[in-house]
């Protein structure tokens, strides 16, 4: 419809131009009036079927996304289901039962670092480990600079070094929290971290 629009205004100009080549002096400035007019409705059209196009590209643009995304989502769920663990071999048996196979890893791991919490402890007191290994490897004026009391603004700059988007403590804060809070919480951040030094 618009492309018969654009093609019937080209060829009322394309007309319009060739009358003007044999027009009289008496008919040029009725033929330019018409010129100037069928540009103008000429340009109208096209710019009709300009955005015709560019609605036409958006919405087939917008087809093929969510295309694209069904797409990926069928590949992730495929993926996440043959990623997962549904058999698992115990002392030459075979266990498909998902609960059985969650608590062998859970209690693998747990005797895992249990075993190495124990081993670290049989090493003796916290003073044999660190007239071990401490003492070995830092000397005396890198201890008393690591044991030097911090000042706020020194607790602050090493604050604002921690990567946001680290994974959140024990506490369950992360790096953000302390970044976008730390204009409430900074000074009492600041006590503790003294508090540390001050108390050994």
């Amino acid at each position: 419809m618009l492309k018969n629009a654009v093609l019937l205004k080209q060829s009322l100009l394309l007309g319009i131009q060739q009358n003007l080549e044999t027009a009289s002096l008496y008919d040029i400035n009725g033929l330019l009036c018409q010129e100037k007019t069928a540009k103008e409705e000429f340009d109208h059209a096209l710019h009709y079927q300009y955005l015709f196009w560019k609605e036409r590209a958006k919405m087939l643009w917008l087809k093929m996304r969510i295309e694209v995304l069904l797409f990926f989502d069928v590949v992730v769920k495929r993926r996440n289901k043959s990623s997962g663990i549904h058999t698992l071999r115990i002392d030459n048996e075979v266990i498909e039962d998902p609960k059985l196979i969650k608590d062998h890893i859970l209690d693998f791991h747990k005797n895992l670092y249990a075993e190495s919490i124990a081993n670290d402890q049989d090493t003796g007191s916290m003073e044999d480990f660190i007239n071990t290994y401490i003492h070995k490897n830092v000397s005396s004026k890198e201890n008393i600079v690591l044991i030097k009391c911090r000042n706020s603004l020194e607790i602050k700059n090493a604050n604002f070094k921690i990567n946001g988007n680290n994974a959140p403590g024990p506490d369950g804060f992360g790096g953000v929290f302390f970044h976008s809070c730390g204009d409430i919480i900074g000074m009492d951040v600041c006590k503790v971290i003294q508090q540390f030094f001050k108390q050994n």
